[in-house]
């Protein structure tokens, strides 16, 4: 049987929407052992911003990258620099104190946390090496 996702909200304790959805779904799976998941439901990335990243972002820094220190990134190498850069989780080792840095997915971002993501890698542009990235819908002038 395939994974199902059923949206429902909580009020007082109740499920308010697609009880009985639920309830169907739960009898399907009789006699099996199953793994229930509940989270937020979020609006995921749309397909706009995830255009505008690769197309626009990700250019821009592999130019960034080859110009200011002569390394030539690919597309995905430069998706890693980013997301350890912009997108991260910081751990503190409690023996030594030291901060580790791991690198979040993006591919499961919400619409906000990727415009979040998208303005970091915009201002680590702009303050390392000077360099505007557009906004979405924005153009800059060449001279």
């Amino acid at each position: 049987m395939k994974k199902v996702e059923i949206i429902t909200d909580v009020e007082s304790g109740t499920l308010k929407r697609n009880r009985n959805l639920i309830k169907k779904v739960i009898g399907m799976f009789e006699g099996k052992t199953i793994l229930i998941t509940f989270q937020i439901n979020r609006k995921r990335r749309s397909n706009d911003q995830n255009a505008y990243y690769w197309g626009v972002i990700i250019p821009i820094w592999q130019n960034i990258l080859i110009t200011e220190w002569g390394e030539p990134y690919s597309i995905q190498e430069t998706h890693e620099f980013l997301k350890y850069n912009c997108n991260y989780t910081e751990k503190v080792n409690e023996a030594t104190g030291e901060v580790l840095r791991a690198s979040k997915s993006t591919k499961d971002n919400s619409t906000t946390d990727q415009e979040i993501f998208h303005l970091k890698a915009r201002q680590l542009a702009q303050e390392m090496f000077n360099v505007l990235i557009p906004e979405p819908g924005e153009q800059l002038l060449i001279t």
